[in-house]
């Protein structure tokens, strides 16, 4: 009887453990598994623990530091409780913008952590692809630039000093026909006067002031018909670069972030197109934008879009949608622009 109960005893601990065993679960992935290096991707770690039986207290997940390979541009927290028949499940869950520090394989190592009653639980590693960016092509040896010569150099110094002992000969010999022509047409005057001694020759002299005014006014005629100056080209902006180097600059997706952001994707828009202005604001900017889209995807990404500046202009907030989502319909907005 007394080895019955023993064995009894054992066998609940056993089902406890296993139970307990159970009640935890901890899972990495990613959202794609090949890259482009210059892009990011999302890595989210999810904790499922179950509630009740005892268990009250959830576990937190512990944060990562660091990846070999990858950057951490952002990260973002979330927590969910649902209970069914009486039983209760946490679910946490932690997402990291990871950036390819260079091209290449990549192995995100397996996570582990231990909960207060010793339990081990981990995570599967990861292999992750990183393709190198089109522009990092080799140029055909053709195509390089030639270094300069010393020699070269000095043909070209040679070359500009013929030029200027050229410049000066001919200044030497257009200098004094202009010089005499101007004296000429100085004493032109002085001998009509001179010759004006007769009776009506004061009429004449008098009727001379009006005449010099002539040139006076077809210079004005010449400058009233200049055409106006064409407008300055608005400088490109490489939208995807500028992108990445501010997610380097700040370690969280946060309200500063996407305020610069959604600047420079005011710029990136008005650089693509002359149709829009800069004094329009952010909602006269994506209509305008939804009317040049000949696409449905592209003018609902305006639509969405408009709704995320808002949020982050006027409300002060950060939007409420991933950062992923919204960078993906800025760049279909951008691309249609320039089509």
């Amino acid at each position: 009887m007394r080895t019955t109960k023993i064995l009894m005893l054992m066998l609940l601990l056993m089902l406890v453990g296993v139970h307990q065993a159970a009640a935890l679960s901890i899972e990495a992935e990613v959202d794609r598994n090949e890259v482009g290096f210059g892009e990011s991707l999302n890595l989210v770690v999810t904790l499922t623990q179950e509630l009740g039986s005892g268990r009250t207290q959830t576990i937190g997940l512990p944060r990562i530091g660091s990846i070999p390979g990858f950057d951490i541009a952002s990260t973002r927290s979330g927590q969910s409780t649902s209970f069914i028949n009486g039983v209760g499940q946490a679910r946490s869950q932690v997402l990291y913008e990871l950036v390819p520090q260079e091209p290449g394989k990549f192995t995100i190592p397996a996570f582990s952590f231990s909960d207060g009653s010793g339990q081990n639980y981990s995570t599967k590693a990861i292999e992750v692809t990183v393709l190198p960016p089109p522009t990092q092509q080799e140029k055909p040896e053709e195509e390089q630039p030639a270094p300069s010569s010393p020699a070269a150099a000095g043909e070209g110094s040679a070359f500009f000093k013929a030029l200027l002992v050229l410049g000066l000969l001919l200044a030497a010999i257009v200098a004094p026909v202009m010089i005499l022509s101007a004296v000429t047409g100085q004493r032109k005057p002085a001998v009509d006067s001179t010759a004006a001694g007769q009776p009506g020759g004061h009429a004449a002299a008098s009727q001379s002031p009006v005449k010099s005014r002539e040139p006076a006014i077809e210079d004005a005629e010449v400058v009233a018909n200049s055409a106006p100056s064409s407008p300055l080209p608005r400088q490109a902006v490489n939208f995807p670069a500028e992108v990445e180097r501010l997610k380097r600059q700040h370690s969280e997706a946060d309200k500063i972030f996407y305020q610069q952001y959604f600047q420079l994707f005011g710029r990136a828009a008005l650089a693509g197109s002359h149709d829009l202005s800069e004094s329009m604001t952010s909602d006269e900017m994506l209509a305008k934008a939804g009317e040049m889209c000949h696409s449905d995807t592209a003018r609902q990404a305006c639509r969405r879009l408009a709704g995320d500046i808002e949020l982050t202009l006027y409300a002060n907030r950060a939007p409420a949608r991933a950062f992923s989502a919204i960078d993906a319909d800025a760049r279909e907005i951008i691309n249609a622009i320039l089509q």
